[in-house]
């Protein structure tokens, strides 16, 4: 029997924020928020003064392009394509219902 989903709190650039996850997807919710909030806090510091929100558009561009190029990010062994975009998926749904 599976568990309910939870809610989980991650902190990106000061901020809290609550994800509704499945449990069994709470261990990576927390590894990818504190690598986006590592990004996040890099552009920060070698920027001159930003938004938050073009501060993580940034960041988003960045971690898009190491995925597309194969750099630092790199799948879980055993991991499918197929599964990482069902992560993805559900940790989207999950933003959208909060």
């Amino acid at each position: 029997m599976t568990q309910p989903n939870r809610p989980v709190t991650v902190r990106v650039m000061e901020k809290d924020y609550r994800i509704v996850c499945p449990p069994e997807e709470q261990g990576m919710l927390l590894r990818t928020a504190e690598y986006l909030n590592d990004e996040m806090a890099e552009i920060r510091k070698t920027s001159k003064v930003l938004s938050t929100e073009r501060i993580a558009v940034l960041a988003a561009l960045n971690i898009t392009r190491q995925l597309l190029e194969g750099r630092e990010l790199s799948l879980p062994e055993g991991m499918a394509d197929e599964e990482l975009e069902a992560r993805i998926d559900t940790l989207l749904e999950a933003l959208e219902r909060d």
